[in-house]
Formats: structure tokens, C-alpha cells, sequence
């Protein structure tokens, strides 16, 4: 398999990409800025905005999914919404080259309707809504068109990321189960490479945690 990362150069992605290489997969890393090959025989890098559109396209051409590790920053201070408009280009590229299974990652702020009334699934929203209005509008938008795509899509939602090696106790609820809050990156990008090699979870949003 042939994987086209965005984010590739975040914690989430840094751990997706040594965990995808040492399986044996090839990467085409997206990146606003040159990064370290950990090997350039199986990766190859695209530099570029958010809104370059074709250097997303070339990105994603001759791959076999795309993940995208692209979030909204907390101190949100950058105009309009590059993430919502990153994800546009993603999903057009990908229907542009018949690029059908999409991995991309949000809080349980973005509902989904297979939700069970929760903690994790209700007070996510009421505090990102009060205290980060501007990421919040943001991520909200991009699970509405990631789940308007009519791509084999998958939402891995999450609320409180950590550094730390991945633990493989990594528990999928949505509202229905308790689950721990705090999840390690390590284990999120586990999560995704698992979800693109054995997928349970296509045009769902699990939300996994501890």
C-alpha cells in the first residue's frame, strides 16, 4: 500500500510515519516545510500550502489512501479556515483520482449519529463552543464535508492527546462505554495505520481513548 500523509511533520504524523515504514508501506509525505526522510527509498516528500491544489493532487496521485493528521490550532490566530479548505482540496484530488479511503482525525465535538448521550460525547462540544469558538467552527466543518465526501471516509475522534510510547490499550467508545480521555499520539497514529490495513470503521467515528 501506498499512503499520502498530511501533517506528516506533527506528533501525530511523525509517529504514523515511523510506525507505516516499519511495516513495509511507501509514504508521500505533505508538508509546509522540508522534514527529515527516516528513509528515502519508501518515502517521498510535497511541499506545499494548504491551498495548493495541485501539489495536493501530485500528493496523492498513484496512492492507495490518504490520512490526514490536520487539526486546527488552539491559539487559533491565522485568518479564514486553512484546515476546512485543506480538507476541500484533499477530498477533490481524491475523486479527481478515483482516491477513495480517507483517514482524518477530530475531538467528539463533531457528532456523529450513532452517539449515546455521554460526558465524552456532549461536554466536548459545550466547552470547545465557550472557550475555542474559532477551532471549534473549523473542525466542525471539516467532519461536515469529510462526511458529505462519498469517500470510504473515517473520523478518529479523540480529546486529550499526550506524549508517551504507544501502550496498545487503546479502548473505542461512542458514548456507550467509559474510556479513559487521555490517549497517547503514539497510539492515535497506531489507531490509523490499523484502521487502513484491517478497517472496522468506514463512514464512522470512533472515539478512542485510555
Amino acid at each position: 500500500m501506498k499512503i499520502a500523509v498530511f501533517g506528516a511533520n506533527g506528533a501525530i504524523g511523525t509517529h504514523f510515519i515511523k510506525s507505516a515504514l516499519k511495516e513495509g508501506y511507501d509514504l508521500h509525505l505533505y508538508s509546509r516545510k522540508k522534514i527529515d526522510l527516516a528513509d528515502s527509498t519508501k518515502t517521498k516528500l510535497f511541499i506545499g500550502e494548504l491551498s495548493d491544489f495541485e501539489t495536493i493532487r501530485e500528493a496523492i496521485k498513484d496512492t492507495d489512501a490518504v490520512v490526514s493528521f490536520l487539526g486546527p490550532a488552539l491559539k487559533y490566530s491565522y485568518p479564514g479556515m486553512p484546515i476546512t479548505n485543506g480538507h476541500e482540496n484533499i477530498i477533490r484530488a481524491m475523486k479527481e483520482l478515483n482516491v477513495s479511503r480517507f483517514i482524518t482525525i477530530a475531538t467528539p465535538a463533531v457528532k456523529f449519529e450513532k452517539d449515546k448521550s455521554s460526558i465524552i460525547t456532549i461536554m466536548p462540544k459545550i466547552m470547545a463552543r465557550l472557550f475555542m469558538p474559532k477551532p471549534y467552527k473549523e473542525i466542525v466543518a471539516v467532519g461536515k464535508l469529510t462526511k458529505s465526501s462519498r469517500l470510504d471516509w473515517t473520523i478518529i475522534r479523540f480529546l486529550a492527546p499526550v506524549d508517551g510510547e504507544p501502550t496498545g490499550n487503546v479502548k473505542v467508545s461512542f458514548g456507550d462505554k467509559k474510556i479513559g480521555f487521555k490517549i497517547t499520539r503514539a497510539d492515535i497514529a497506531g489507531f490509523a495505520l490499523k484502521e487502513l490495513t484491517h478497517p472496522e470503521y468506514i463512514r464512522s467515528m470512533p472515539i478512542i481513548g485510555s
